[in-house]
């Protein structure tokens, strides 16, 4: 369960990355301002499950 999350906080990681590298290249500021918006959401929500896993370990080994 664990490794799931991990791998969805690493997808999510990717989709962030591909968004801050199509906003670059973005026609317009209002494209490229609504891909780093996304892009910072995807890093939001990978920060959540990577928060979650580690919380889960921390548990899991008695601390």
């Amino acid at each position: 369960m664990d490794h799931d999350r991990v791998r969805q906080a690493q997808a999510l990681r990717v989709k962030a990355f591909m968004c801050r590298r199509w906003a670059d290249t973005a026609c317009d500021s209002e494209a490229a301002a609504r891909l780093t918006a996304m892009a910072s959401d995807y890093d939001g929500q990978a920060a959540a499950l990577e928060q979650e896993v580690a919380a889960l370990g921390r548990t899991q080994r008695g601390r």
